[in-house]
């Protein structure tokens, strides 16, 4: 094995006539995070759209176009202010970026929020029905055929010969009809004039329309919660979320009001993530050439294939698309409505004076996570590195930060420690990606600050026993026969294959659930990652997390055979060593994870005690359709790290 490694190594490295490309497919360098001023950019607030009231009796309507921006300032400049300057050009760098417009609000990069009300009993709420278009063009306003990035059409489903420019959106967190889920293969291209493809009963997919719209109704008849619309196209999800596919859709009704919550413009949204540049301002994503096992590249049409990592962590912190920004506030109470939107990245923050002085007790507090406001708030979360809010990719947190408990000029860094990738991997660089933003506190108070922090802000209505209990896991294998070369380490591997119950996405269904059933649902994590697994359709209970006893545990076969666990063998809030967990080890339920979510830590297995790691969620099923669920750590959902369940 070693000579045979070897020999690819060789022929990967030398200067043959083979052929074989040796670098990244951009071919070019990157920016030094080290090099890049931070804490210099405001923080760019993200617009709130207007909904159209007339056109649709009875809803409220937005048209959401995909559009390409060239020109988009990330903020990215030197130490002392000054332009970075695009080699080729002599210009200042700037981005080529990807964006939604909603209703005539172009945001460039991401997307204007579309705020809407519940539809609940006793709510005031209308339906919001979405116009998507596709409309992705270049600059001399022809359609785009190429992606931004580099599109890998080898991985599972990403539809060798499917056109490059194709896209469909999920409302993430949305309680929605299957047809209006943004099923992973139901996507539209950017041609008007493109064919349709009929519905798939078998499969479960649906119609894939015609042309470059697909219309979406929501109803909103769930409680009030920061949802977020994204791309999810099979095998692209993390290139066109990357590319900037994303953005808030707040759901609001009255229970919250009655909170005397900040609004207007101390309800902030932040939505964080990790980026890396070329040298020319370009984005770049990190693709390496794929491989033969003799050492050859793997070519379609002709040309070499570049395959993604398993993971991308960047090496730049945006947020709101802007790198390293600072926010200018008031001495009052702010809400923040954070959303980790990258791709493989999770964070652990906390708040830091520049002073060095302690967060004040009460200065920080969580309310609500990805399933809205929770039961109990968590207060003085991330008030320091021992106490930090950990936030999973998909994950929101629902924070309320008093600055009237910081001296006027207190400069307040927002810093990250989780390891990439989580829990075990490399540590964050404390001077680049160990930080996120900073807030200051400069600007007088403008009206004396009436708002309240609730200690209970919704309780939890328990949805009772679970009518089946359904075993799931998630399994890392090595595809045999494509192989990875990582010019920057000169190593070369085999393709990860990350899958759910040993299945490709297309297998056979095997999650077939009752209509109106509450499910328990155990899904086991027998890799060394912590997972955040997303249900589509449900908000969940989360019961308990813990670890499974060596030896107790049988992973799916891979053919349609479940896995298994012998009786005894889940170990509720113990770690895989056999001792009890403390209140913050994984291996147990945390308190910001009270209340319902929809993006759920699995915690990891230890591989040298053979014990896996397991987390038992609760929901009801109550929707007829086909509906996905999978890892959220993009990279992995692209490496069929995704599976259909369906509820009959």
């Amino acid at each position: 094995m070693l000579l045979f490694c070897w020999a690819l190594l060789i022929a990967a490295c030398g200067k043959s006539s083979s052929g074989i490309v040796v670098q990244a497919s951009s071919g070019k360098d990157l920016l030094d995070p080290l090099a890049l001023q931070q804490f210099a950019s405001d923080l760019p607030l993200i617009p709130v759209a207007v909904p159209d009231t007339t056109s649709v009796p009875g809803a409220e309507y937005y048209t959401v176009v995909a559009e390409q921006t060239a020109g988009y300032d990330f903020g990215l400049r030197r130490k002392d202010g000054s332009e970075l300057v695009n080699p080729a050009t002599g210009a200042p760098i700037r981005t080529t970026v990807w964006g939604y417009t909603t209703n005539g609000i172009k945001a460039g990069y991401l997307g204007a929020t579309i705020e809407a009300r519940s539809t609940l009993p006793g709510e005031t709420g209308k339906p919001v029905r979405v116009k998507y278009l596709n409309n992705l063009r270049g600059s001399d306003g022809q359609l785009l055929a190429k992606h931004l990035l580099t599109v890998d059409p080898t991985l599972g489903g990403a539809g060798m010969g499917d056109p490059e420019i194709r896209m469909v959106t999920h409302l993430h967190g949305g309680h929605v009809a299957p047809e209006m889920d943004g099923h992973p293969e139901a996507w539209i291209t950017n041609n008007p004039a493109a064919a349709g493809l009929p519905a798939d009963p078998v499969s479960g997919r649906p119609e894939r329309p015609a042309g470059n719209t697909v219309t979406y109704s929501y109803t909103n008849d769930q409680p009030a919660n920061q949802l977020w619309y994204h791309d999810h196209a099979m095998g692209i999800t993390r290139l066109n979320v990357y590319a900037g596919l994303a953005a808030n859709y707040l759901l609001r009704d009255s229970k919250e009001d009655a909170l005397n919550l900040p609004r207007g413009a101390y309800e902030i949204p932040l939505v964080i993530q990790d980026k890396s540049f070329n040298e020319d301002g370009s984005l770049h994503y990190d693709s390496n050439a794929l491989l033969n096992p003799d050492g050859t590249p793997v070519t379609v049409d002709g040309k070499p294939v570049f395959s993604s990592n398993p993971e991308f962590f960047g090496n730049v912190i945006t947020v709101n698309g802007k790198a390293w920004p600072k926010l200018e506030v008031e001495p009052r109470k702010y809400r923040f409505r954070m959303l980790n939107g990258s791709d493989s990245r999770f964070y652990h923050i906390w708040l830091e004076r520049s002073d060095g002085l302690p967060i004040p007790a009460g200065a920080i507090t969580q309310i609500g996570n990805d399933g809205g406001l929770m039961p109990v708030a968590v207060a003085d979360i991330g008030s320091g590195e021992e106490k930090g809010l950990l936030l999973a990719l998909a994950e929101r947190a629902d924070l309320i930060v008093d600055f009237s408990k910081f001296p006027a000029g207190t400069r307040i860094t927002v810093r990250n420690d989780a390891a990439t990738p989580y829990p075990s991997g490399s540590e964050v660089n404390p001077a680049s990606t160990g930080r996120i933003m900073q807030f200051r506190v400069s600007k007088p108070l403008a009206q004396a600050d009436t708002t309240q922090v609730p200690s209970n802000p919704r309780p939890l209505v328990a949805l009772g026993t679970a009518d089946n209990v359904r075993l799931v896991d998630l399994q890392e294998t090595e595809e045999n026969g494509a192989y990875l070369y990582d010019p920057m380490t000169g190593s070369i591997s085999k393709r990860l294959k990350i899958l759910l119950n040993g299945l490709p996405f297309d297998a056979p269904v095997t999650e077939n659930i009752r209509l109106n059933d509450v499910e328990d649902w155990i899904i086991i994590n027998n890799t060394v990652d912590m997972h955040p697994m997303h249900l589509h359709l449900v908000h969940f209970e989360v019961v308990e997390k813990g670890s499974i006893a060596p030896g107790a545990y049988t992973p799916a076969d891979g053919a349609g055979g479940m896995p298994r666990v012998a009786p005894g063998g889940l170990r509720p809030s113990i770690n895989p060593d056999g001792t009890a967990a403390d209140a913050d080890s994984p291996y147990t339920v945390q308190p910001q994870e009270g209340g319902l979510k929809d993006t759920v830590r699995v915690p990891p297995a230890d591989d040298v005690l053979g014990a896996q790691g397991y987390v038992r969620v609760r929901a009801k099923f109550d929707l007829i359709g086909t509906y996905m669920w999978h890892c959220h750590i993009l990279a992995h959902e692209d490496h069929e790290m995704m599976r259909p369940f369906r509820v009959q």
